[in-house]
């Protein structure tokens, strides 16, 4: 790392190179938003971004991370270290009405960043330098989560559980009274995998499998995402928890699931 904070591009030379030509021939092309000051980083990022065919869009300061969402991106690589703002409270700002993916890519990696990154409602979190062939693997698996679709006729459904609707074709979370809930691309594919398998033990290796991660032990995101879900869904009319943790096991949707027409 440089004396400035910031990561000297060589550091990325090894982890760039890999062996893929993966150019993507899709009509619609995806695009990501790097948000992020550093050129050597920026080039990197973009380099491997568009080599498997995602577009970039660049902002260097987060009064420009604002003017970029005009051009609707389909995932944001966030650095938190910013020379007009900190990323922690961008992203706390975004939240409040964007469910846009969000990875975060920054030097600050300490656990207590993760946590609270994930919490305010990061999806992902990889620390600087990271290998480019992980980061791009977490990226593409946003895109994929968050790519709306239109669902098989079998598939369109609604799930219902306590006073809570789970439209799985919207993406739309609703408490009786119609209030929607913005969930996140990871929250959404946690809560479907609970719902389709209440009462089921389901393991953290499992849930890493859903969000399309490489499941590391002591690795606390997954719990994060899970205390996440807890919070909107709030406590069962007995007042226990939807989601019971389960010792050295995983955790266990425990309320009844029905499925509307």
């Amino acid at each position: 790392m440089l004396k400035n904070g910031k990561t000297n591009p060589l550091f990325y030379i090894g982890l760039q190179y890999f062996p893929y030509r993966e150019i993507e021939t899709n009509d619609m092309r995806q695009t990501a938003l790097i948000v992020e000051d550093d050129p050597g980083t920026r080039h990197v990022l973009s380099s491997t971004l568009t080599t498997a065919g995602i577009d970039c869009i660049f902002a260097e300061t987060g009064a420009a991370m604002w003017r970029q969402l005009e051009e609707k991106p389909d995932v944001i690589i966030l650095d938190l270290s910013l020379p007009d703002a900190d990323g922690l409270e961008l992203l706390r700002q975004l939240r409040q009405s964007s469910e846009i993916p969000v990875l975060i890519h920054s030097t600050r990696s300490d656990e207590i960043e993760r946590i609270i990154g994930i919490e305010i409602g990061a999806d992902d979190f990889l620390p600087k330098p990271c290998n480019m062939r992980e980061l791009l693997a977490r990226t593409r698996g946003l895109l994929r989560r968050s790519q709306r679709t239109a669902p098989a006729r079998g598939e369109m459904r609604r799930l219902h559980f306590g006073d809570w609707t789970l439209d799985t074709a919207s993406r739309e979370l609703t408490i009786a009274g119609g209030k929607q809930t913005p969930l996140g691309v990871s929250g959404f594919a946690l809560l479907v995998a609970f719902l389709e398998h209440p009462f089921e033990p389901l393991s953290r290796e499992l849930l890493s499998r859903v969000l399309k991660r490489e499941y590391v032990p002591y690795d606390r995101i997954i719990d994060v995402h899970v205390s996440q879900i807890r919070r909107i869904l709030g406590k069962q009319p007995d007042g226990s928890s939807f989601i019971k943790t389960l010792r050295s096991q995983g955790y266990v949707f425990i309320a009844e699931v029905e499925a509307l027409n």
